[in-house]
């Protein structure tokens, strides 16, 4: 597991230029420029905004080094130059790296939300970003950076943005270094500019007018309404355990056109499962076109507290945060917003039920941004989900 910290103003990224081990102590520890354990840093002092990085490489590891140089070029393409790009479409990208001289070569990319694959064999996608607690995907160069000659293409990666229209951040970092195996002043480092992206609804001939979840007995009854369908081939019913990674369940035909509400339902037998279960609905057209619901959840034989959404999200300055928790008891729990620096930033005690609870947070009137909602239950257990503000 490669790890290192890439700041950009006032916005933290954990990025992968270099090998490091999984057990690494490279944490952010603060805004101003950062050090690690290693004592190793780059970049500017963080004054003034000013941007810096920190790759965690030391010359026993073999790899980088530390100068965040002008030498070094990063040209990334393959998103829409207006930055609008559509919900669950799927988009080429490559970052081209310039520095005269230099032998080897890697990158970072990381978008806020969405997915990322490639067939490069010198790039991997980061399969334990999620698995760590990050928000969003990352891609980087693979455990050892290949070697090659500027200008060096990273190509043949691919993202696919979410399914659910809102907002979205991509970063990127880019590293050239002269092939001796000492990280030194010689190897350089460059940091992308972040690319704020709008992820636009995708548009099918079908309006969805309601869809809706509900557990009983083993199982997850699934009804949805069409307002209006037109050449509406059918649905997919897709189920996840993580609200990441979908699979398909169920297919439904479609009426296929329609100027009126038409109902439909599938129930998913789900007795062998536990915990939050989260659903979306696909609706493919005849010429193959398709659009995803909001996503669901149902919280199937609960054995312990559980957050399972936060809604709306992302949410606009000076509206209400609606929270849904589902307690084993009734008591008071302390409920969070942490902001992606780890400040505390809101912070209040509100009694729940048994069973489902909604909760209402005022504090939309924090700055934009990316944040967590915490909440700790009587027992001192913490959960947590991202929740962007703008």
């Amino acid at each position: 597991m490669r790890k290192s910290l890439l700041i950009i103003s006032s916005t933290i990224l954990i990025v992968a230029l270099c090998t490091y081990a999984t057990n690494s102590k490279n944490r952010i520890q603060k805004l101003d420029r950062v050090t690690y354990s290693d004592g190793n840093n780059i970049g500017a002092s963080g004054a003034g905004g000013s941007s810096f990085a920190q790759t965690g490489c030391t010359a026993s590891s073999g790899c980088h080094g530390t100068k965040v140089s002008t030498a070094v070029k990063g040209v990334f393409s393959g998103l829409p130059a207006n930055n609008q790009v559509i919900a669950g479409q799927t988009y080429t990208l490559s970052l081209v790296i310039t520095d005269k001289g230099q032998k080897r070569f890697g990158f970072d990319i990381f978008s806020s939300s969405g997915t990322f694959n490639t067939t490069n064999t010198f790039a991997e996608v980061d399969t334990n970003w999620a698995s760590n607690g990050f928000p969003g995907a990352e891609i980087h160069h693979g455990s050892s950076a290949p070697t090659g000659t500027s200008p060096y293409t990273f190509d043949k990666i691919t993202w696919t943005a979410p399914s659910i229209p809102g907002l979205d951040t991509f970063y990127y970092a880019a590293n050239a270094a002269n092939g001796d195996n000492l990280a030194s002043s010689a190897d350089h480092s460059m940091l992308g500019k972040p690319i704020y992206l709008t992820v636009n609804p995708s548009t099918t001939p079908v309006t969805l007018a309601s869809f809706n979840a509900a557990y009983a007995a083993n199982k997850v009854a699934l009804s949805w309404t069409t307002a209006t369908e037109i050449n509406t081939d059918h649905f997919e019913i897709e189920r996840s355990t993580n609200a990441r990674t979908f699979s398909v369940v169920g297919k439904v035909k479609a009426t296929g056109n329609s100027s009126s509400e038409v109902g439909y339902s599938y129930t998913d037998n789900v007795a062998a499962l536990s915990g939050t279960i989260y659903y979306r609905l696909k609706s493919v057209d005849k010429n193959g076109a398709f659009n995803y619901s909001n996503i669901k959840s149902v919280v199937v034989n609960s054995t312990k507290n559980l957050i399972t959404n936060v809604y709306p999200n992302p949410v606009s300055a000076g509206q209400t945060i609606k929270v849904n928790y589902t307690s084993i008891q009734s008591s008071n729990v302390t409920v969070e917003m942490i902001s992606i620096l780890g400040k505390k930033v809101y912070n209040t005690v509100l009694p729940v039920n048994e069973g489902s609870n909604t909760l209402s947070l005022m504090a939309g009137h924090l700055p934009a941004g990316l944040y967590y909602i915490s909440i700790v239950d009587n027992t001192g257990a913490t959960q947590r989900l991202p929740v962007v503000i703008r």
